[in-house]
């Protein structure tokens, strides 16, 4: 879902070339669920469905993520894409029985391929079950062989993207939430798209779009309000952990939350006035402590950006998905040219200055 906090929120347009040799750390689950989600449409302008491969499979998140690298690759930017671990149990759903679930789906969707029973298949494979789990899996697979770093969270990959960027590892979290925020990441970037164009949900029109920077430190100096407070906001706004409070919108909780400077104090006050009831002591608690104490990932002294191993991108692409070979291949050679320019750049770049991300050391 994500916290709604864009009519609060002061971003600054940047231009490509301020990107030039920066890290960003990717949250994987925000970007790939979009790539997902593309659509074709028919001659008649009408929704003509996900786009599957001959065995019913969805493939436009790998179409995707082979372009996405590409293009950042093509702009001398240099990803880290962080995936979600465990999902928390205010979210009523746990990562061990997805997986449970995952695992015997798949088993079901092969017997289903054995026997040549293409209509269940095609169910099987465009049940939830087995779609985002699989999608992940296969996305981390396009990734390792495209030689792309990516870290497994223990928790969610906004607060793994936060603690990148707040190590210096990274210079940025990129997605299109403002969950990071909460999580206390210092800079965030938004609208990272290679055709400068939005989808407007639920249409088949699109709107123009540029990268937009979030800087935590001087948002909070400009709202007046503490990291802790702009959690408390989260919480009356909805957040994926709460839903939120009805009739609290962001500019309302901003005011509320300057007035009164804690969610204690707002119910105290304004009980009368709004719904409180499904919002008590433990859930503000066990909120808090996600965006403050978040789990993470620290082991992370492995990041490498490699050239692609083709062969392993042909095998997953084609072989097992039955992508075009000639339009894939022509991808991988324009891949491997702005791998090896983003490379060259880096060293000239690193030759001029000392103060770039000492993590690209690990490029030569």
């Amino acid at each position: 879902m994500g916290v709604k906090l864009q009519n609060i929120i002061i971003r600054k347009q940047l231009e490509y070339q301020d990107l030039q040799c920066k890290i960003i750390a990717i949250d994987a689950p925000n970007i790939i669920m979009g790539l997902f989600n593309f659509r074709r449409k028919s001659s008649n302008g009408t929704d003509a469905g996900l786009i599957l491969d001959r065995t019913q499979r969805p493939i436009s998140h790998l179409y995707g993520l082979l372009y996405r690298v590409n293009f950042y690759y093509s702009k001398r930017i240099f990803p880290i894409f962080c995936f979600d671990g465990k999902v928390s149990v205010l979210k009523k759903v746990i990562t061990k029985d997805q997986l449970k679930d995952f695992l015997f789906i798949q088993k079901w969707y092969k017997q289903a391929l054995r026997k040549n029973d293409r209509d269940l298949a095609r169910q099987i494979a465009l049940s939830k079950e087995y779609m985002w789990q699989n999608i992940m899996e296969e996305s981390k697979q396009l990734l390792g062989a495209l030689g792309i770093p990516y870290i497994d969270s223990p928790a969610s990959a906004e607060s793994q993207c936060a603690f990148l960027v707040k190590q210096k590892i990274a210079n940025f979290s990129n997605s299109q939430d403002f969950d990071s925020l909460l999580f206390g990441c210092p800079y965030v970037i938004q609208n990272l798209s290679k055709s400068l164009k939005r989808k407007i949900q639920g249409k088949w029109r699109y709107q123009k779009i540029q990268p937009v920077s979030i800087d935590l430190q001087k948002n909070l100096k400009n709202l007046g309000i503490s990291i802790f407070q702009l959690i408390d906001i989260g919480i009356l706004v909805g957040i994926d952990y709460f839903p939120g409070i009805d009739g609290i919108g962001s500019k309302k909780a901003l005011q509320l939350i300057r007035k009164y400077k804690s969610i204690e104090t707002l119910i105290l006050k304004e009980y009368n006035n709004y719904d409180f009831s499904e919002l008590n002591p433990v859930i503000i608690k066990k909120v808090r402590k996600i965006f403050l104490f978040p789990d993470i990932n620290e082991q992370i002294d492995n990041i490498f950006w490699n050239p692609a191993n083709k062969a392993r991108v042909l095998s997953l692409l084609c072989e097992e998905h039955y992508l075009n070979k000639e339009r894939v291949e022509k991808n991988l050679d324009m891949f491997e040219k702005n791998y090896t320019t983003s490379r060259e750049f880096f060293i000239h770049q690193r030759q001029k200055s000392r103060k770039l991300q000492i993590t690209l050391d690990h490029l030569l």
